[in-house]
């Protein structure tokens, strides 16, 4: 028997596998708990937003605004009117002449000036093969421009002056140099057709006039043409007395010797020639006269 004044602890039964725990326990993945919710934490992310953006966007107008007013002093303030064109490298064309080609003009702001289409004005001039435009604050417009040099005369229907390289690049006009060595047999359709062999042909007779020059006969007898035959091969009208020198092919400073020995002998008897052919190059020592 149990006694009477002894209480018996009442045995708590183990839970259930069914019931779950008054506590249940902390997932170790659980976020921390902290005195902001995630909910709250968007409105303040976004205010630093918009307060960048806010920042970032009033800087870029400011920048604007400054680069806008900047850019309207600068066009529109009298310092950078311009007051001189300055030409360098021409010889032939007046320096006035070219400023006034250009278009540019006196008072026009120097920033307004459009330079690609002052220099394409100025290629117009067939005098002028390249040209440099520059601004040179607070007023000037600088031009340095490069002058074609004519080395000869060629007949294509009317007279053109070519350069040392052989381009024909205007027509002759009052003032322009005569006392140049004048080719022919230069046919203008051929030039049309075949530019490269013309403008070779061109070059090859003004070398041929250079040696020309440069020999004994060319001080005595000066060169008035040269013509280039249709077969590619070349003849010398020389002296006063137009007479014919046929050279055919290279190579000419060998024939322009043998050239001034025939004369010279021909001089010795008080004969005068009006040709002399000295295109047989299978018989190179043969020459051929033609008296007058």
């Amino acid at each position: 028997m149990t006694p009477s004044n002894r209480r018996v602890r009442d045995s708590v039964p183990p839970p259930s596998a069914h019931e779950e725990p008054l506590l249940a326990p902390r997932s170790a993945t659980a976020p921390a708990p902290s005195g902001v919710t995630a909910d709250a934490a968007k409105p303040a992310r976004w205010l630093s937003v918009v307060r960048t953006v806010t920042g970032v966007t009033l800087v870029f107008a400011s920048s604007v605004g400054v680069g806008w007013v900047a850019r309207r002093h600068v066009m529109t303030s009298p310092r950078f009117a311009v007051t001189d064109v300055e030409v360098t490298g021409c010889d032939r064309r007046p320096t006035d002449a070219l400023a006034a080609e250009s278009g540019i003009a006196i008072g026009t702001n120097v920033f307004g000036v459009d330079l690609d289409v002052a220099r394409a004005r100025l290629l117009a001039d067939p005098w002028l093969a390249d040209a440099t435009l520059a601004r040179r604050l607070p007023g000037t417009i600088f031009v340095h421009v490069a002058e074609r040099k004519p080395a000869a005369l060629v007949a294509l229907g009317d007279v053109w002056l070519a350069t040392a390289e052989g381009e024909p690049f205007k027509r002759i006009e009052s003032g322009d140099p005569v006392d140049l060595p004048l080719v022919t047999g230069i046919r203008p359709e051929a030039l049309a057709d075949d530019r490269e062999g013309s403008l070779r042909a061109i070059r090859r007779a003004i070398d041929l006039a250079a040696e020309y020059d440069h020999g004994g006969l060319g001080r005595r007898m000066p060169l008035q043409e040269v013509h280039v035959q249709p077969d590619g091969g070349f003849a010398l009208v020389v002296g006063h007395t137009a007479m014919e020198l046929v050279l055919g092919g290279a190579p000419f400073r060998r024939k322009l010797d043998q050239a001034t020995r025939v004369v010279a002998e021909l001089e010795g008897r008080g004969a005068k020639a009006d040709a002399i052919m000295l295109d047989n190059d299978t018989r190179p020592e043969r020459v051929v006269v033609r008296m007058r």
